[in-house]
């Protein structure tokens, strides 16, 4: 906690540090000891209301001064990927605004020599949005407290290993937007893949791999229709809709041309990780020790 004058005529030479806390995907049991030493140790908190509700023991006395998500992904109660071409103008308008406005107050609690501290779900370096709050101050009053991923959760769940797995060379993490080429764009449905995307579909079917798409369930019918030009039907996959929650954490299976079907099924469209390759399958781990030259018998 930032040191600060001892009565109002002591000028403060004090500076705040913003923290950017990875908080894990599933509240304080995912959570790091380091994590939940941080949230005790701010004097100012930002966090939406689950987040505020979930670390409220660690909280403690601390204010939690604004949802610094107000208005970035939503406009007038609908989500910015459902607004009309009248209301998008709006919408980034509103956004920048309230971004702007919420950056300032952020400042101002650093100058005043207090720590700040915004709760991120998962791992904060990876599609973690609190970077667009980092990354418009000093790299100095920044510091970035890890996390753990939802990746990490979802592999637990299902019990096996991702790397090393068969004969499988990479691991791709990813969202869908970036099979089509088009940006953060979430409906993939208005964007075939461009040149650049299918290359890299090419290179996915031509060496076995690994993949975890995030935010893959929104236009799940059209992402299947895309990797299906590409890959094998029978290509494991798996989601784990909201890993690492005790409550609410399930697993999902089927092939690449079964999965379309089955997330039709089901009513979540966003709290849920893709997984697909061979990984989901027999023992991954130890068949590619197998393989590995070093477990070869000699000739």
């Amino acid at each position: 906690m930032a040191e600060q004058g001892t009565d109002s005529g002591t000028p403060n030479f004090h500076h705040g540090f913003f923290h950017l806390i990875g908080c894990g995907p599933g509240g304080p049991r995912t959570a790091t000891l380091q994590a939940l030493e941080t949230i005790e140790a701010m004097d100012v908190i930002l966090a939406p209301a689950r987040q505020a509700r979930l670390f409220k023991d660690y909280i403690g006395a601390a204010e939690v001064a604004f949802d610094p998500w107000e208005g970035f992904w939503d406009f007038k109660g609908k989500h910015f990927a459902t607004l009309s071409p009248e209301e998008l103008p709006l919408f980034r308008k509103n956004r920048q605004a309230k971004f702007q406005e919420h950056l300032e107050q952020v400042k101002g609690m650093l100058g005043q020599g207090q720590d700040v501290g915004l709760l991120e779900f998962g791992n904060p370096c990876l599609f973690g949005p609190g970077h667009t709050y980092a990354e418009q101050l000093k790299p100095q009053e920044v510091i970035i407290i890890p996390g753990m991923g939802a990746d990490a959760a979802a592999l637990a769940a299902l019990k096996t290993s991702i790397l090393p797995a068969h004969e499988a060379r990479f691991l791709l993490q990813a969202a869908p937007f970036v099979l089509t080429g088009h940006g953060l764009q979430p409906d993939m449905s208005v964007a075939e893949p461009d040149q650049a995307a299918r290359e890299l579909l090419k290179l996915l079917a031509g060496q076995e791999h690994s993949a975890i798409f995030y935010m893959a369930l929104a236009d799940a019918p059209h992402l299947f229709q895309v990797l299906s030009d590409y890959l094998a039907p029978e290509l494991p996959c798996a989601v784990v809709y909201w890993a690492g929650d005790p409550e609410r954490q399930r697993v999902l299976r089927g092939t690449l041309a079964e999965m379309p079907a089955l997330l039709q099924e089901d009513p979540e469209r966003f709290m849920g990780l893709l997984l697909m390759g061979r990984f989901l399958e027999g023992h991954p781990f130890s068949a590619a020790h197998g393989n590995s030259p070093a477990m070869r018998p000699s000739p």
